[in-house]
């Protein structure tokens, strides 16, 4: 049985089954329209380098996932299961690593706050050039293993590759500010793993959720949910 072979109703059912398998293992997970929130308004501010976080990206603050939009969440269901398999694995990590996990994701840029601490020793005022764009190895290792679920998704329902080029782009871009700028090793590295993907050599993270949407996909289209 085939994604493709599913009507619009029996995808909705797939997606639905994911979010709640992703709500049984992140306590207080919730899928909420950017709009409606006060917090990504004032982030939209901040991040002023990302152009249209508002209207065109999926913001993760655990345990909620913030979309753009949520009529085009619930219509597009093959591009809403790629990307909520994609913020389960930040959100897993954020869960198991804590707030580690989000010192690695924002640094160095965040060790800037450290210049606050120039009344006391002016040296410190040394911190504001993290807040220029310095690679980030842990941001580019969160979203490595977030693009690997994306592709490993994208292939498993549509049977093809995942654009390397769009990827890649997110790493060397001012989408995630400049966190990778070695193009030319990231998309070697992507196609490795894309070989893995397709021998079924899969990482925990990748083998649950193909375990979930396997069952999810068999469950729908043989009327069991």
């Amino acid at each position: 049985m085939s994604w493709g072979q599913l009507t619009f109703s029996q995808r909705t059912k797939v997606r639905l089954l994911l979010e709640e398998h992703v709500r049984e293992n992140i306590p207080g997970f919730k899928v909420v329209e950017k709009s409606g929130s006060p917090w990504m308004k004032t982030l939209s501010k901040i991040l002023f380098f990302t152009p249209d976080f508002m209207g065109r990206f999926v913001t993760t603050l655990y345990p909620k996932v913030y979309v753009p939009s949520k009529l085009r969440w619930e219509s597009n269901n093959f591009s809403s299961i790629i990307t909520l398999a994609h913020e389960y694995v930040h959100l897993s990590d954020r869960k198991r690593l804590k707030l580690l996990f989000n010192f690695l994701y924002l640094s160095p840029q965040v060790l800037a706050v450290f210049a606050l601490l120039c009344p006391i020793n002016p040296w410190c005022l040394l911190f504001l050039l993290c807040l220029l764009p310095i690679p980030s190895p842990g941001r580019t290792w969160a979203e490595f293993r977030g693009y690997r679920m994306s592709m490993a998704t994208y292939y498993w329902l549509s049977g093809e590759r995942y654009n390397a080029q769009f990827m890649a782009h997110q790493f060397t871009s001012s989408n995630y500010y400049w966190m990778f700028p070695f193009e030319s090793f990231l998309k070697g590295v992507l196609d490795r793993e894309y070989k893995k993907i397709v021998a079924d050599d899969l990482p925990p993270e990748l083998r649950e959720v193909k375990n979930v949407l396997t069952a999810s996909i068999g469950a729908v289209y043989n009327k069991l949910v």
